[in-house]
């Protein structure tokens, strides 16, 4: 099991045995019983900052006394500080993280972990504009009744969200951070005998890469997240950018585009944009039809790009997390051994900033 509660403000949903899974699947769990609890779970919410100076927002605030007092509340201030702090009777924990300043209306990520019988937890917010990752740790956490999250997810009455919330959602395991790029399952990669889906693709396959020939496959990462936000996932339709199939990524996953106004704006005809920059609701739109989707991505030694389909879209860039070990543990490279991550030193091409992938898009919508 994993996310059991998403919703994007506007459609709630709850399964306790998984969303999307049925009551008759085989080994599914059974209903919710009276005062049951998460031991341990990750909360995940997504936002746009738009904090004023000397402000305290409340992101998130639950409170009921039903039975016993509890209570759970998300806060950032004007001064880039956030704190997600928990209670169940007399116990309670906190932590907090301060931020640098965030520019207004730049898109956060915070996961809150949670594993009340090991006594420990973790606070993660990623700074999705800027690719800066910040934890701190979480002691002796305290468990999450099961019945809070029906109730925070209606967003009325003991919960109110914010409206700049882009989703939350629970999960009752320990969800990996970070890394939120990725393809979906039955994209083609490019390999020396052909085009091979992504989910086919084994350790040590050749691919082919846009710089640097065939590269062997390190590692393929399979991560399931709320399909929502920086999550939502964009269909590239065929035949625009010379696709000769759809090709559905995350929106923060980037692609190679070639064109002339690349040349006039940046002095090079080839550039990195975020798929999402594409959205036009003709050559690339979101797809909504679940509330989950499963991203699979693929290590390489060197951070380059792969040809899907007739379009060139970058593998995972790792940077050089492998010398934070601790925050290595917490993403989808937890299991890989510390002595085996690459470190990938600079980016293939040009890393647009926000202002210049507006403006390259914009041109490509227009050409």
């Amino acid at each position: 099991m994993s996310w059991i509660a998403v919703t994007d403000l506007t459609r709630p949903l709850f399964n306790i045995r998984g969303i999307g899974v049925a009551p008759d699947a085989p080994g599914a769990r059974p209903p919710v019983q009276p005062d049951e609890i998460l031991p341990r779970g990750t909360m995940m919410l997504e936002l746009r900052y738009n904090v004023e100076p000397g402000v305290t927002q409340t992101l998130l605030d639950y409170h009921r006394s039903r039975g016993w007092a509890r209570s759970l509340r998300v806060t950032l201030d004007g001064a880039g500080v956030l704190r997600v702090s928990s209670r169940q009777g007399l116990s309670g924990s906190e932590a907090s993280i301060r931020l640098p300043m965030p520019a207004r209306d730049s898109r956060l990520r915070v996961s809150y972990a949670w594993d009340a019988p090991l006594r420990q937890g973790l606070l993660t917010v990623e700074m999705l504009d800027e690719g800066q990752m910040y934890q701190a740790g979480v002691a002796a956490p305290v468990p999450l009744p099961v019945e809070d999250l029906r109730l925070i997810l209606r967003n009325t009455g003991p919960a109110q969200i914010a409206a700049n919330v882009i989703f939350l959602a629970f999960a009752d395991s320990i969800e990996p951070v970070g890394f939120g790029i990725g393809i979906l399952a039955g994209t083609l990669v490019d390999t020396a005998s052909g085009p091979v889906p992504v989910e086919r693709l084994r350790l040590g396959d050749p691919v082919t890469t846009a710089t640097s020939g065939r590269q062997p496959v390190r590692w393929i990462g399979k991560r399931t997240v709320p399909a929502f936000g920086s999550f939502q996932p964009v269909r590239l339709r065929k035949p625009f950018f010379g696709l000769n199939a759809d090709v559905t990524l995350a929106p923060d996953h980037r692609v190679r585009i070639d064109f002339a106004e690349a040349e006039y704006i940046l002095g090079t005809d080839e550039v990195l944009l975020p798929a999402a920059h594409l959205l036009n609701g003709q050559h690339a739109r979101h797809e909504r039809s679940n509330r989950l989707v499963t991203y699979y991505q693929v290590l390489l030694d060197v951070h380059d790009c792969l040809l899907h389909a007739g379009i060139w879209a970058e593998s995972l860039y790792v940077g050089t997390i492998a010398r934070r070990p601790d925050v290595a543990r917490s993403t989808v490279l937890g299991d890989m051994p510390g002595t085996a991550i690459p470190q990938h030193r600079a980016f293939s091409h040009h890393r647009l900033n926000d202002v210049e992938a507006r403006s390259l898009a914009s041109a490509l919508r227009h050409a």
